[in-house]
């Protein structure tokens, strides 16, 4: 009884494991076929025996796979333009259905990037046509628009960009179309220091007509955009990437409106400070020093302020360094207990200000006015050590005790 039990056991065992056998075989027998329209996306297997001729007439449903993009995004770094040919004439007669897809956004990208000239001429004026404002607000289309940008010639980034006019307020304030406004601002300038001696050619025109457009909005609403999360970051690729008079204009609107003051401790304008101080005008970092000189300690002491305090000793000049050191050593104030205590201290001891206290050690020259600012720390160092803001500045002040004792 117990063989034929186990006899039993066998032939269903056996018999399961046949009829797998036949139900992997029927699969496979489907997922090989060579002939006819495939049931479903899951009929290719994506190797490098397949290419884009199998694939013809359903390009763009198979884009919007995930692994059927992953193949097609492969297919494009090794076809020839034939093969490539068929990707882009069924991606480009459905690019609305393709361009905010989260997998066939990707195709038209890898067109762009490895396409001939006239692929690319094409999806971007497809792109102008059916309208940048409304991709660009997009998740994927502000990806499309922003590889467009970093992969069409001049005259094609002069007509996306000339395409936002009137609509630069809207898109700086969007999530994504911020992104389409400063990929803008660098490509542009990115030509332009290409064309170095060429500025008379009809392209630079354009180009520079193109960039007016975005500078005009941005520089008529300056105030509202520099205070706002995206609006700030366009504000400072202006600052960082323009020249001549377009950089001017964007200066000019900053300071004539009396803006510092605002934005030197505002969560967002602080950044557009920071960049002026780097990228500005000898008469803007005045302007900063001006505005920061009337209470350091108390701007050392905000969050925001504390950093433009920074990079003032760090890109000001040798007098207006001088200045805030020496005021930074002269200045007393009266602690939460009341009592008297040094500027220089009491900025070691706050959260924020010891960055800045820390800029000034690093930077100060030999000489008499690093040894009273040392020697005044070094009075109060016991003090100094119980603090847990002001373990960077008592290192410094530790190397210049043992430095001193050594020289």
């Amino acid at each position: 009884q117990q063989q034929q039990q186990q006899q039993q056991q066998h032939q269903h065992s056996t018999g399961t494991s046949s009829a797998s056998s036949s139900s992997s075989a029927a699969i496979a027998g489907t997922n090989t076929g060579n002939s006819g329209s495939p049931p479903n996306r899951g009929w290719y297997r994506y190797d490098d025996n397949t290419t884009l001729y199998q694939m013809r007439g359903r390009i763009v449903e198979i884009a919007k796979d995930r692994d059927g993009s992953k193949f097609i995004q492969r297919r494009l770094q090794v076809a020839n333009f034939a093969e490539m040919d068929i990707a882009f004439e069924e991606a480009v007669d459905d690019m609305e259905e393709l361009w905010n897809d989260v997998y066939g956004n990707y195709i038209l990208q890898g067109l762009l990037e490895l396409g001939t000239d006239e692929m690319r001429d094409r999806i971007a004026e497809k792109i102008v046509d059916s309208g940048v404002v409304s991709l660009s607000t997009k998740v994927y289309g502000c990806r499309l628009i922003q590889k467009a940008l970093d992969t069409l010639n001049k005259e094609d980034v002069a007509n996306i960009v000339a395409s936002v006019k009137g609509k630069v307020w809207l898109l700086v304030h969007d999530h994504n179309g911020n992104h389409v406004i400063q990929k803008s601002v660098t490509k542009i300038n990115e030509f332009f220091h290409q064309s170095q001696g060429q500025e008379d050619t009809a392209e630079y025109e354009r180009l520079l007509a193109s960039l007016d457009i975005i500078i005009g909005e941005v520089t008529n609403n300056i105030k509202d955009l520099s205070v706002h999360p995206y609006g700030c970051r366009v504000v400072q690729r202006l600052i960082e990437n323009c020249a001549g008079e377009q950089k001017a204009q964007v200066l000019d609107s900053i300071s004539q409106g009396d803006l510092f003051e605002v934005l030197i401790n505002h969560e967002y304008g602080n950044y557009v400070v920071q960049r002026i101080l780097a990228y500005g005008r000898v008469s803007d970092r005045s302007a900063i020093f001006d505005a920061i000189t009337t209470n350091i300690l108390k701007l050392s002491k905000q969050k925001h302020s504390s950093n433009v305090v920074e990079m003032m000793l760090t890109y000001g000049d040798a007098g207006q360094r001088h200045a805030i050191i020496e005021e930074i050593i002269n200045c007393y104030c009266v602690d939460q207990n009341f009592v008297n205590k040094s500027a220089a201290v009491s900025m070691s001891e706050d959260a924020y200000a010891n960055y800045v206290m820390k800029t000034v050690l690093d930077i100060l020259e030999e000489g008499p006015t690093r040894e009273r600012l040392f020697d005044m720390l070094l009075s109060s160092l016991a003090e100094l050590e119980k603090s847990p803001f002001a373990k960077q500045v008592v290192l410094r002040v530790k190397a210049y005790s043992q430095e001193s004792a050594y020289g």
